[in-house]
């Protein structure tokens, strides 16, 4: 098969060849197939493990180490002197990206640094390896996996361990049953270190600590022999900076396998993993760097049953050199990702490393919501931007989804969630006083501040929650919720509940007196009935006050069984639908995709009850509260014919519940919760799909 790589200022035209690689850049090179594709590295970074893979790459057989970059030029130029094949010596991270002649960077700047410089480098079309751990926390990893994505580029995390052909054959001997069932698993990494605040293995500015320096590689082994983790414990010595100077956490996976990880900077350990089944162990020695200095390495495996305790031995090259092959082995074949460390695989490994964190309460300066820093460079569009349309009573225009912020688990995950919407063109966000006991509210006025978009929101709040819903409440908790957001009105403001036992008159008077001191700028009812719907406007119009102009009840193609939360309504029956029709009265529906029924996990609930996962944030739905909400025969019905409409368009099945709400024929400004990235982009899809009115019509069929 010809295949054709072609960079630099030449055009190859009426390429004819047949069997072998051609690569074009200054110079006319022919490679023979048999031989990988050749690399022209960019090192981005100057520090001990920049050097250290520069080595590599001399001794691989794909890589040509041609540019470093570094904040400091003399600096580059030093570490050229030690690499007298680099051509380029950049002065600058940007002119290292931007540099034509390089196709990969590897990314070796301090923790805090990864996410920002390789999304730079993927938006600029370049392959990236980027240092471990990938990102800071979950959410930076995933805003790097997004960009990979979006500008179809290849990204891997460079743990080297994972290429080495002792990794290979401890996960084929696990396959093969050798140890019989894997029951725990025992895996340190550390090393002592002298005490120095400033070193970014101690300062918190520099995400210090032994978790992120070397605790990851522990973590990335148990997970790769055994699986996504359901828990998690862990303890540590915070020492004099507030970073983790020696920790362990024990890990239970599915099954019941547990693992044991220990990492330090300030403890020497064995360094060493082991792992036990039910018949026997296999002894690693030299997990993280397998080879020793004449490139032997060997494992022992004991055996109960066979009454055998076995060397199992092997040679290798230079670990850094191998990596290289295997990134050039990936990109010659087309891959945006390494089978050997997947994507998914470093976003388990994050989510693993924040939670341990989470276990010994370490909180990075620049995660926490005071110290927010500036947005992640934006990825690279590949959707139309959620379009903006005017609603009577605001100022502003609205975008047709709004964000739900009710399940942030963190300053870190809200900013990128939120950025990742204000750049799509959403700028609609729900809050409300309850949402994590305050929390929520107070990331969304740490965030808007930071960003300096508050006059560019539309700004949703809601107070009044039973017990609470009382007209004098309404006060009280926006004057609260205010303090919290860090702002002095909100855009629309919804009352949270309602109470039967108030007369609507005097709902509606506290709710005007907040229009007229500017607090508010219109106001609904979310989870209100029809009837207490049209009893409050009738009482507004009578005396000429300003009545409920949204609401915000349940509405989505799944029907609520039973209430998902006590106190709520639904807008889904025929009379309510008329009045919305009629008025045209705008509908903000929560859970508008019925909190993932229309998903490939809602899905394997309704099959067989689903089973136990990690949740990624704190307001996770769960497969109890899916079977009670949302299981019955006619959603069942629903969701099978939405499939069967989803398959005739090409979609995904969510696509199809989330266009139900937007198509029909009262405004609807659906509530989305994304939990990832990858969910917002894939609420996007749905503004896409067309439903005729036929559609709708078979799609809710009783």
């Amino acid at each position: 098969m010809l295949k054709v790589w072609i960079s630099g200022r030449f055009h190859l035209e009426n390429a004819c060849i047949p069997s072998i690689s051609i690569y074009v850049s200054d110079s006319f090179t022919v490679y023979r197939p048999d031989i990988l594709m050749t690399i022209r590295w960019g090192i981005l970074a100057t520090g001990r493990i920049a050097n250290t893979f520069a080595r590599g790459i001399e001794q691989s057989k794909s890589g040509v180490l041609h540019a470093v970059a570094s904040r400091n030029q003399k600096k580059a130029r030093l570490f050229a002197q030690h690499h007298p094949t680099l051509k380029h010596a950049h002065a600058t991270y940007e002119a290292l990206i931007q540099d034509p002649e390089i196709d990969a960077i590897y990314v070796a700047t301090p923790h805090t640094n990864h996410a920002a410089w390789t999304i730079r480098a993927l938006n600029a079309g370049k392959a990236v390896l980027c240092e471990k751990p990938m990102g800071l926390n979950h959410a930076e990893v995933m805003a790097m996996v997004q960009a990979a994505s979006s500008n179809h580029a290849f990204l891997m995390e460079a743990f080297m361990y994972r290429v080495h052909p002792q990794t290979q054959k401890i996960v084929e001997l696990l396959k093969a049953g050798v140890i019989g069932e894997l029951r725990h698993i025992e895996a340190q990494f550390g090393f002592q270190v002298p005490f120095d605040p400033t070193s970014r293995l101690f300062a918190q500015e520099l995400a210090g600590g032994g978790i992120m320096d070397v605790g990851c590689y522990p973590v990335s082994f148990s997970r790769l022999l055994a699986g996504a983790p359901v828990s998690l414990s862990g303890a540590a010595h915070l020492g004099a900076t507030g970073v983790d100077e020696w920790a362990s956490a024990l890990l239970t996976f599915k099954n019941d396998v547990t693992a044991q990880l220990t990492t330090a900077v300030r403890v020497n350990l064995d360094n060493r993993a082991t792992l036990y089944g039910s018949t026997g162990s296999i002894d690693v020695p030299q997990p993280w760097n397998p080879s020793r200095a004449d490139g032997q390495w060997s494992i022992r495996v004991k055996s109960q049953l066979e009454q055998t305790d076995e060397v199992v031995n092997g040679t290798s090259g230079n670990i850094y050199a191998e990596e290289a092959d295997h990134f050039a082995e990936c990109l010659e074949s087309g891959q945006i990702q390494s089978p050997l460390m997947s994507w998914d695989d470093s976003l388990g490994n994050a989510q693993i490393l924040d939670l341990w964190r989470r276990e010994i309460g370490l909180e990075y300066e620049r995660e926490k919501p005071t110290s927010l820093g500036p947005a992640l460079p934006a990825n690279r569009l590949d959707r139309p931007p959620i379009p903006q349309v005017t609603i009577t009573g605001l100022t502003k225009a609205t975008s047709r989804l709004v964000m739900g912020c009710d399940n942030q688990p963190s300053m870190s995950h809200a900013a990128v969630m939120w950025d990742d919407f204000i750049h799509r063109g959403g700028n609609c966000f729900d809050t409300a006083y309850v949402y994590g006991q305050g929390k929520m509210e107070r990331l969304f006025g740490h965030w808007h501040q930071a960003r300096g978009n508050r006059d560019d929101i539309v700004l949703i709040g809601k107070g009044a929650h039973t017990p609470n819903c009382y007209p004098e409440a309404i006060k009280q908790e926006l004057d609260v919720s205010l303090d919290r957001l860090q702002t002095d009105y909100i855009d629309l403001y919804f009352m949270h509940r309602d109470n039967l036992d108030i007369p609507v008159d005097e709902f509606i008077s506290a709710l005007n007196d907040e229009v007229e001191r500017g607090r508010i700028g219109s106001f609904g009812g979310s989870n209100w009935s029809l009837t207490r719907i049209q009893q409050a406007n009738r009482w507004a119009d009578k005396h000429n006050l300003q009545g409920l102009s949204a609401v915000s009840n349940n509405f989505s193609l799944a029907r609520m069984v039973s209430p998902v939360w006590p106190g709520v309504a639904t807008a889904d029956h025929a009379e309510f639908i008329d009045y919305l029709t009629e008025h045209q009265m705008p509908l903000f529906p929560w859970s508008s995709q019925a909190r993932g029924f229309f998903t490939d996990w809602g899905g394997q609930v309704l099959r067989n009850g689903g089973g136990r996962r990690l949740a990624a944030t704190g307001a996770e739905p769960n497969a109890e509260e899916l079977l009670r909400v949302w299981d019955s025969t006619e959603n069942r019905s629903r969701r099978k014919r939405a499939q069967s409409l989803a398959d005739q368009k090409g979609i995904e099945l969510i696509h199809i519940a989330l266009a139900y709400v937007l198509t029909q024929p009262f405004p609807t400004y659906p509530l989305i919760g994304p939990r990832t990235l990858q969910e917002t982009d894939s609420s996007l899809a749905a503004l896409q799909c067309h439903l005729s009115a036929e559609d709708l019509a078979w799609l809710r069929e009783d």
